[in-house]
């Protein structure tokens, strides 16, 4: 029997076309999705980070704040439990790998300040215990600090709990210099994209302020008689003069916007053409692992170039080196690697 796919009614053999939703019809209906809680987080750019892997992974999120708890939860269907949970070990060697790197590094970086100390030491240069503590205190880093940023595992799953995977991991807490927290890859817009969705508002409402102010004043003075009495003017009146006001407010931050356009074209030009310089096939190579996925040796590279390009050119919005590195390397390479 056929049926409706958007109203689910059951029709007779013969009919093509639904009565009510005017679509065609379909022998089965397709089978719903049963989302169920797996992953949950404090820090959302940890759980971002996550669902941006599993939608690279081709398996269907939901992510959801729960106000109650104050925490972020990640839903997948219930007949891809398994998937997502061999994807997340995967991710979670990854994120443990990147986080091993980045203690290493510190550890040089505290062994070369050491070492300078001691050549300071023989060529008669005086620091004191005090110093050399406080700066061993600043140069270290609090393990507790990294657990804070660990995800906990979501206790309150139903029927597929997960119990039995342990979420042990200790995923670094990204660096959210100049980034809001709801602000993703896909979510960052250009300052001259931004520019022309602000002043095309301002031109909207501006058009439909003045000419609702005239309607009223024509109704007023009774060249059209639309609507009778003080009242009803007086609240359209109102409302667009109202219009008018986020005209006005639309322009002063569409004028802020234009005048951070030719910094950031500026500052997108230097970073392309240091990509084009050091995001080379022999570069991509030197950081792949044959132990992980392809997916999750993208996620690595692009995690290692921000880095790079914040020592280059400072704090920037991560969302918007996200969009620079994403764009050149599909430009580049097609399509990150799989």
């Amino acid at each position: 029997m056929p049926w409706c796919p958007k109203c689910k009614t059951e029709y007779q053999e013969g009919f093509t076309v639904c009565s009510d939703c005017k679509i065609d019809l379909v022998e089965e209906l397709p089978e719903e999705t049963n989302f169920i809680p797996f992953f949950q987080a404090d820090n959302k750019m940890i759980a971002d980070k996550l669902v941006k892997y599993f939608n690279y992974s081709e398996l269907k999120t939901e992510l959801q704040y729960d106000e109650t708890n104050q925490v972020y939860i990640i839903s997948v269907p219930a007949k891809k439990e398994k998937q997502a949970k061999k994807l997340y070990q995967a991710f979670y060697f990854v994120e443990r790998e990147r986080l091993a790197n980045s203690k290493l590094t510190h550890s040089s970086t505290t062994s070369s300040d050491e070492n300078n100390g001691s050549d300071n030491d023989e060529i008669g240069v005086d620091i004191s215990d005090d110093n050399n503590e406080a700066d061993d205190s600043t140069n270290t880093v609090p393990d507790d600090m990294v657990a804070e940023s660990s995800p906990l595992p979501y206790e309150e799953a139903s029927a597929s709990s997960l119990d039995e995977f342990a979420y042990d991991a200790e995923i670094p807490e990204a660096d959210d210099t100049g980034m809001d927290d709801n602000q993703s890859s896909s979510s960052y817009v250009m300052k001259a994209d931004q520019y022309k969705d602000l002043a095309g508002t301002v031109w909207v409402f501006l058009f439909f302020g003045i000419a609702g102010l005239i309607f009223v004043i024509l109704n007023l003075v009774g060249i059209l008689s639309l609507f009778k009495g003080w009242i009803p003017n007086l609240v359209l009146g109102a409302l667009f003069l109202f219009f008018l006001y986020i005209a006005i407010s639309t322009q002063k931050k569409a004028k802020s916007v234009q005048a951070e356009i030719e910094a950031e074209e500026k500052l997108t030009e230097e970073i392309n053409s240091w990509l084009e310089q050091n995001l080379n096939e022999s570069f991509i190579q030197s950081l792949r692992d044959e132990n992980i996925s392809d997916e999750l040796n993208y996620i690595k590279l692009t995690d290692t170039v921000k880095e790079m390009l914040i020592n280059e050119f400072g704090s920037q919005n991560l969302a918007y080196l996200d969009r620079l590195i994403e764009e050149f390397y599909n430009k580049t390479y097609d399509t990150p690697e799989k």
